[in-house]
């Protein structure tokens, strides 16, 4: 079944003026923004250049590898069709920003794109190869706010006090967490100006955010879109009715924009998830609810504690030096605090518990049955 590198060999050479924006321009949008370009989008409003021009000076040989996302080689394989296609080469590029901090666990990008039709695209990078950037995603389901979705804000405050042009956000897995986030809590008068916002599987919010009154006002200008598989999708709240994309992978490596099929301009849906994202559906939310904040927090921490003592600073780098990787990790586990280990293997434990109670609940209500006790007669 076809992608949207696909569609870009299909469709590139019709226009918008031909055929207006589909949800399918938007997921390639949020897609081209987890692409390094430091140095060649201008991070200026007031300077932009063509996507034919980014293509033209792109190297990846002059990318760090600290900068390598999951899907590198298929991110550069799309710039080269996009700046190929007449619908999206001449599409302009300005207010590119990236930034990563571990001093405050976040990892932030983002890109605007000026459409031939006077709207404007901004557009969010999802989690990229960085262990910081993945514990900002952790740190959502305790944290009412996180440094990424505050940037978030501030970006399309920042861009919207420069231009009368009417707003559509969007992103891919955290991404897309960020474009609803910064349209709930962008500033009021801006937020008319929002005509819609694309969610490609990205991971909701805490209770306190998703049941607000300024969340429930933008509920009708999302699309989500999540895959039949997902799990990161489906973490957390968001009140809002996901549209199920068919994709050509398994499990959770359905979550890579790349697997999402595609038929003429717009996706191929199924009626609903797969087993197995039901299944992720149900373990993920009883797991998360059976724990309070303090024990989300100190779960996180211990897990990145671990993963950090790699000495690395993305899984990419992980993956290149395995054995001191390994021998670092191994060496980590052993040295968390008595607390740490605690809610590490009780957290373990539940999901195990939990996991097998959604996958054989006949078995569980059984044994369940066999362990009360008897009433004497």
């Amino acid at each position: 079944m076809a992608n949207i590198l696909d569609y870009l060999d299909w469709r590139g050479d019709i226009t918008f003026d031909t055929d207006p924006f589909h949800p399918v321009d938007a997921l390639i949008l949020a897609q081209l923004s987890y692409l390094p370009c430091d140095g060649i989008v201008p991070k200026k409003y007031n300077e932009s250049v063509t996507i034919a021009d980014v293509a033209a000076e792109f190297d990846p040989k002059n990318v760090d590898e600290k900068q390598i996302s999951f899907c590198f080689l298929q991110d550069q394989e799309l710039l080269s069709k996009l700046a190929k296609s007449e619908r999206f080469k001449n599409i302009r590029l300005t207010g590119y920003v990236s930034r990563t901090s571990d001093e405050d666990a976040s990892q932030f990008s983002a890109v605007t794109c000026l459409l031939p039709d006077g709207r404007s695209f901004l557009s969010f990078r999802g989690t990229d190869g960085s262990i910081v950037g993945w514990k900002e995603d952790f740190n959502f389901s305790f944290k009412t706010e996180t440094p990424g979705q505050h940037y978030a804000v501030e970006y399309i405050n920042a861009y919207a006090s420069l231009s009368q042009n009417d707003l559509l956000l969007g992103g891919h897995s955290k991404g897309g967490n960020f474009a609803v986030y910064a349209a709930v809590f962008c500033h009021q008068k801006y937020r008319s100006r929002i005509q819609r916002i694309y969610d490609f599987d990205g991971p909701g919010f805490r209770d306190e955010i998703a049941d607000s009154e300024e969340y429930a006002a933008v509920i009708p200008k999302i699309l989500s879109v999540i895959p039949q598989s997902s799990l990161v999708g489906q973490l957390l709240t968001s009140n809002t009715e996901h549209k199920i994309v068919m994709s050509k992978a398994a499990g959770v490596a359905q979550h890579l924009a790349y697997s999402w099929e595609i038929l003429r301009h717009d996706f191929v849906y199924a009626e609903e998830l797969s087993k197995f994202g039901m299944f992720i559906n149900r373990t993920m939310t009883e797991w998360l609810d059976d724990m309070d904040d303090d024990t989300r927090q100190t779960l996180t921490d211990a897990i990145f504690d671990i993963i950090q003592a790699s000495d690395q600073e993305t899984f990419y780098e992980m993956q290149q030096h395995k054995l001191h990787s390994a021998r670092a990790i191994i060496k980590a586990m052993r040295a968390l605090e008595p607390e740490q280990q605690a809610v590490l293997k009780q957290a373990i434990a539940k999901l195990a518990a939990i996991s097998k109670e959604v996958l054989f609940p006949e078995k569980t209500t059984d044994k369940k049955q066999k362990q009360i006790p008897k009433k004497s007669s």
